[in-house]
């Protein structure tokens, strides 16, 4: 049996249709392989290719090997003095948080 035709997943990307997370796998060969379950389309993009450089700038790497330094988190706001006040501070966050 060849070990080309094993393939492994290398990392995650946003489908280029409908945005949903998927995985990106690669076989022996490095040819990568982009299936959206959600909408059905796919790419196959041949190692070498001006096409791979292009996709592979596209994949965020799973696992450990590329885990990003760890960002400081912004300080807490302020507790706010009442339960109104808490109520709007929500609605501003999240108004925020929906653009």
């Amino acid at each position: 049996m060849s070990t080309n035709n094993i393939s492994r997943v290398v990392g995650k990307a946003d489908c280029v249709v409908c945005g949903e997370e998927l995985p990106v796998k690669q076989n022996g060969r490095d040819t990568l392989n982009i299936s959206c379950p959600w909408c059905g389309v796919s790419a196959y993009v041949k190692g070498g290719t001006q096409a791979h450089g292009i996709v592979s700038g596209w994949v965020r790497k799973s696992g450990s090997e590329t885990a990003a330094p760890a960002k400081e988190k912004p300080a807490p706001a302020p507790a706010p003095a009442s339960p109104l006040a808490a109520i709007n501070q929500a609605v501003k966050k999240s108004a925020t948080l929906l653009g």
